[in-house]
C-alpha cells in the first residue's frame, strides 16, 4: 500500500541503529479460556471461532513476546526468564487482540493509509536526516533484519493503531462525575482509627418472637429478597487442589536445588524489636498537642530510669499494646508510619527516644533488638518451598485431569447428574451449585470469576463449559437448571419470612440497647464492657471507606457514622446488615485534604476511567469467549512453561 511513497524515494542512506517496538500488544484481562482438546488441532496452536492461528504463527509471536521482555529487563532477564509462562502470555495476547479486533471493526473503527503512513514516518529509523522517506529498498532490509517483512510490519502497526482507538472510542463514552472522583479519593485517603464494640443478632433472638403477621409484613416491605431474575444452577466437576496437592510428593533434592537458585526469595530484611508508649492529645488544637508533648516529656524522664513495659501499663494510650507493655515484636520497614520508624531503625539495643510525634500522637519508643539483613535457613523454608513446588505440579496435573475428565463427557455424551457423579473419585468431586443470576457478583462456591459468570450467566440448559481454573481447582461444568425469573410465593418463603422477621425485631432491640448505655460506654474502653453485654471488641487502626473490617466486613453505615464522628467521641449504634450492632469510639483521623484532591482530580479520574474501560473490555472479552469459542492446543503451549524449581 506504500507504493505510491517508496516510488518517490531512490536514494539509499546507510541507518546505523533501529531500535523499534514491532508489536505492542495490550495485555487486558486475566486469561480465562480452556485449554482444550488436541483433537483437529494438528499444525495449529489454537482455534478462535472459525478462525485458526498456526503454529508458526504462533512460535514467532513467542519469539516477539521474549524480545519484549529481554528489553523489559535488560540484564535482568536472565533470572526471571525461567518464571515466565511466555507460552501463555503470547497466547492470551494473541486470543484477546484477535477478539477485540472483531469488536473495534463491528464499531466501525478503521484505519486509513494516511493514518499508518503518518506512524511509520514517526519511526527515526525509517526518515533520512531532512525528515524524508529512506526510500523502499532499505526500508524493507531494515524490516528483514528484524525478522519481519513490510506486509507484516504494517499489518502489525494498522492493528496497533486500531487498537488505540478502540481504546479511545470506549474512553470517550465513560463520564465519572466529579461526586465519584470525590468519593473514590475519600475511599482512598482519608482515615480513620477506632475502638469497635460488636454485639452478633444471635444474643438476643432467643427472646423474640414473630407473629404469621410479623413475617407477612416482613414478605411485603422485602419482595426484593424473595424475587430473583433468571437464575442458572451449575453441576461441576471439580479437580480439588488440596485434594491433589496430597498425592503429589517434591524430592528433597528439588527442594533443595530451588533453595540454591532462588535466594533473593527468601532474603529478610533488616528488623527491630520495639516497646513504645503513645501519649495522645486530648484535643487536635495546638493546646491539645503541646499537652501532650509535655505529659510524653515527663513520661519519657520515667522511662530512663524505671520498667519501661510497667510504665506502658500504666501511661500508654495505645490499647493494642498497653496491656503486653507497649511490645510491638519484630518489624522491618516501611510497616510503621515514617516518623516512628525513622525513630525506632536510628536507636541501638536498650535506648529510649526523645517523643516522636506521629498523626496518632506522642512515642516514648524502647528499641530490645535488633536482626540484620539476612537469608532464611533452608530448615525454615522448606515447608514453604515444598508447598510452592507442590502447588505447580497441581496445577498441570488438575489441567491434566480436567481435560481428561471433559474428553470422556463429549466422547460418551454424558448429560444426566448421575454420569456425572459417577466420574468423582479421591480428587475429583461432584458439586451443584445454589441458583445465581447473571449479574451475581459471585457464584456460590466458585468465587468471583467474571468471564465464567458471563460464559454460564448466558448459556443454555445443557451447555458444557470447562475446563477452567477457578480458586480451588480445575473444573467442567454444565448448566444443569434455568429458572425464569420471577417471585417466590409466600406459602414457600414463610419460613425465610418467618427468620427475617425474626432478626429485624432482635436487631432494633439490640440496637436500642446499646444507644440506652451510651454514656457507660463513652466513659471507658469498650474491651472492658464487650463480654457483659455479649460481644466482642477490637481496635482497628486507619481505617478506610469501603474496606473489609475485621469480623464484620464492608459495612457502609458504620463508615458513614465513623467519619461523621469527632475524635474521642462515641458513633451511634449501627445495624450492620442482619447480623448484629456495632457502635465505635474514633481515636484518630486523617481528614480530607481539599487542596490535595483539586491536585490529584483529574490524575484519579483518567485512572477511574482507565479502570471502567477494563471492566468494559473484561465483559467484552468474556461474551466474545463465548461465542467464538477458543481452543488452545497445550502440546504447542505448554512447551514455554517455565521451569520448576
Amino acid at each position: 500500500m506504500l507504493k505510491t511513497l517508496r516510488d518517490q524515494f531512490t536514494h539509499l542512506k546507510w541507518i546505523l541503529w533501529f531500535v523499534v517496538f514491532l508489536f505492542v500488544f495490550f495485555i487486558f484481562v486475566d486469561w480465562g479460556t480452556g485449554r482444550a482438546r488436541t483433537r483437529g488441532l494438528a499444525g495449529l496452536a489454537a482455534r478462535i471461532g472459525n478462525t485458526s492461528i498456526s503454529e508458526a504463527q504462533f512460535l514467532k509471536e513467542v519469539r516477539a513476546t521474549e524480545e519484549r521482555y529481554k528489553q523489559m529487563y535488560g540484564k535482568q532477564f536472565d533470572k526471571v526468564r525461567d518464571q515466565l509462562d511466555l507460552g501463555s502470555i503470547t497466547m492470551q495476547n494473541l486470543v484477546d487482540r484477535y477478539l477485540l479486533l472483531a469488536e473495534a471493526k463491528k464499531m466501525g473503527i478503521e484505519v486509513t493509509n494516511k493514518e499508518l503512513l503518518a506512524k511509520i514516518m514517526s519511526y527515526p529509523a525509517f526518515k533520512r536526516s531532512d525528515g524524508s522517506f529512506v526510500g523502499e529498498d532499505l526500508y524493507g532490509r531494515i524490516l528483514r533484519a528484524n525478522q519481519t517483512t513490510p506486509e507484516e510490519f504494517e499489518d502489525g502497526l494498522r492493528q496497533d493503531l486500531a487498537m488505540a482507538k478502540f481504546q479511545e472510542t470506549l474512553a470517550a463514552g465513560i463520564v465519572i462525575p466529579d461526586a465519584d472522583v470525590e468519593r473514590e479519593y475519600r475511599s482512598r485517603n482519608e482515615a480513620v482509627s477506632f475502638e469497635m464494640l460488636f454485639v452478633p443478632v444471635d444474643r438476643a433472638l432467643a427472646g423474640v418472637t414473630a407473629t404469621e403477621a410479623d413475617a407477612r409484613a416482613y414478605y411485603d416491605a422485602n419482595k426484593a429478597r424473595f424475587t430473583h431474575p433468571e437464575q442458572r444452577q451449575l453441576h461441576y466437576l471439580l479437580v480439588d487442589d488440596a485434594k491433589l496437592r496430597r498425592t503429589l510428593t517434591v524430592p528433597e533434592a528439588q527442594v533443595t536445588e530451588y533453595y540454591n537458585t532462588h535466594q533473593q526469595e527468601f532474603a529478610v530484611p533488616e528488623e527491630v524489636h520495639a516497646r513504645h508508649i503513645l501519649i495522645r492529645p486530648a484535643t487536635q488544637d495546638a493546646a491539645g498537642w503541646q499537652a501532650a508533648l509535655a505529659k510524653a516529656e515527663q513520661v519519657r524522664a520515667k522511662a530512663l530510669k524505671g520498667d519501661f513495659a510497667a510504665l506502658a501499663k500504666q501511661y500508654s494510650d495505645d490499647p493494642g499494646s498497653k496491656a503486653t507493655g507497649g511490645d510491638l515484636g519484630w518489624f522491618p520497614r516501611g510497616r510503621m508510619v515514617k516518623e516512628f520508624e525513622d525513630a525506632a531503625f536510628a536507636l541501638k539495643p536498650g535506648e529510649v527516644s526523645e517523643p516522636v510525634k506521629s498523626q496518632f500522637g506522642y512515642h516514648i519508643i524502647k528499641v530490645e533488638g535488633r536482626r540484620p539483613a539476612g537469608v532464611q535457613p533452608l530448615a525454615e523454608v522448606r515447608d514453604a518451598i515444598k508447598a510452592k513446588l507442590v502447588e505447580g505440579l497441581a496445577d498441570s496435573e488438575g489441567n491434566r485431569r480436567a481435560t481428561a475428565l471433559r474428553d470422556k463427557i463429549d466422547a460418551a455424551k454424558l448429560t444426566t447428574d448421575a454420569q456425572w457423579r459417577a466420574l468423582a473419585d479421591d480428587v475429583v468431586t461432584s458439586n451443584v451449585t445454589p441458583f445465581f443470576g447473571a449479574k451475581d457478583a459471585t457464584i456460590p462456591g466458585l468465587g468471583r470469576d467474571p468471564e465464567l459468570l458471563a460464559e454460564a450467566g448466558s448459556a443454555k440448559e445443557g451447555f458444557v463449559g470447562g475446563p477452567r481454573r477457578t480458586s480451588r481447582g480445575w473444573i467442567v461444568y454444565r448448566v444443569a437448571k434455568v429458572r425464569p425469573a420471577g417471585t417466590t410465593p409466600f406459602a414457600d418463603a414463610a419460613s425465610d419470612a418467618m427468620d427475617g422477621a425474626r432478626r429485624l425485631k432482635a436487631l432494633e432491640a439490640l440496637r436500642l440497647e446499646l444507644e440506652g448505655k451510651r454514656a457507660a460506654l463513652a466513659s471507658g474502653p469498650l474491651a472492658a464492657q464487650a463480654a457483659a453485654l455479649g460481644g466482642t471488641a477490637q481496635t482497628v487502626p486507619d481505617h478506610r471507606r469501603g474496606a473489609a473490617i475485621p469480623g464484620i466486613g464492608p459495612a457502609a453505615g458504620l463508615d458513614d457514622a465513623l467519619f461523621a464522628t469527632a475524635v474521642n467521641a462515641l458513633t451511634p449504634a449501627v445495624t450492620i446488615g442482619d447480623r448484629g450492632v456495632a457502635v465505635a469510639k474514633v481515636t484518630a483521623k486523617k481528614a480530607f485534604d481539599p487542596q490535595a484532591f483539586a491536585a490529584a482530580k483529574a490524575a484519579l479520574r483518567q485512572s477511574m476511567v482507565q479502570e471502567a474501560m477494563n471492566r468494559m473490555i473484561s465483559s467484552m472479552l468474556a461474551e466474545a469467549k463465548r461465542e467464538n469459542p477458543v481452543t488452545i492446543n497445550p502440546e504447542v503451549v505448554n512447551r514455554f512453561k517455565p521451569k520448576r524449581g
